[in-house]
């Protein structure tokens, strides 16, 4: 029997079963009254769907490549805004660690997007699920893949995002997504990767620059980081101090 590629790897997918089964069962047995809202198990249908049509996509068009005859876009931003709801309710029902693995599932959504040229357009299960996985590393190889993934979410955000009208917000998820990667490629001690990263965030957030490297430059000497990590904060540091 010959096995199926599928959009989402089968991992995530037990992953999210799991966590559905539990959110669904929790809620049946809570006083919790959804009132307008969408309930779990109507959020938990419309993702399977979601799932779905993502297979039948691949299919059809191949796992890698852009996609001309839907709107790739809409789609991924649709499971991923349902998911969002759904890990809302897996924390209203004081589950955590259901909504990180809804959270990650988000992340296989938003892969998937990035495998069709498509553009992210909620961030923010992402980045919590991101920041999750790097807080409970300190493995070099791991830590340099989630910089890697990181990279790639904020180079396939969409153009409303990248745009930054809400910098009046420092919670916001791009300005937070932004801050881990470079935080988390300082982590790996590569200063190649570092330096791709803290680009990134020249770019993204200059604003933001002079006081992120003044606290990477404490941190990285209490932590003891190899000393050309640290002359790499400082130089930073130091060219951004000048320019504000």
């Amino acid at each position: 029997m010959l096995v199926q590629n599928m959009a989402i790897p089968v991992e995530i997918r037990n992953t999210f079963e799991e966590a559905s089964k539990i959110i669904q069962d929790t809620f049946s047995q809570s006083d919790i009254q959804s009132g307008s809202q969408v309930t779990p198990d109507q959020l938990i249908e419309a993702v399977t769907q979601f799932l779905f049509v993502f297979d039948k996509l691949d299919a059809e068009n191949g796992e890698n490549g852009a996609i001309l005859f839907d709107d790739v876009n809409q789609l991924g931003d649709h499971a991923i805004g349902f998911l969002m709801d759904l890990a809302y309710w897996a924390d209203r029902l004081r589950l955590p660690k259901s909504k990180m693995d809804i959270e990650k599932t988000a992340l296989g959504v938003a892969h998937w997007l990035i495998r069709h040229e498509g553009e992210l357009r909620t961030l923010e299960p992402l980045v919590n699920s991101l920041a999750a996985s790097a807080n409970l590393t300190q493995d070099a190889t791991t830590l340099k893949a989630l910089a890697q993934v990181m990279g790639d979410i904020l180079e396939h955000a969409a153009p409303s995002v990248k745009a930054d009208l809400e910098k009046n917000d420092p919670t916001r998820p791009w300005r937070i997504l932004n801050f881990n990667y470079a935080i988390v490629a300082t982590r790996t001690q590569d200063t190649d990767l570092m330096a791709k990263a803290f680009d990134t965030l020249g770019r993204n957030l200059p604003e933001d620059c002079p006081e992120f490297f003044e606290q990477g430059v404490q941190q990285a000497q209490k932590a003891n980081y190899a000393q050309p990590v640290q002359a790499m904060l400082q130089e930073h540091f130091n060219r951004w101090a000048t320019k504000h």
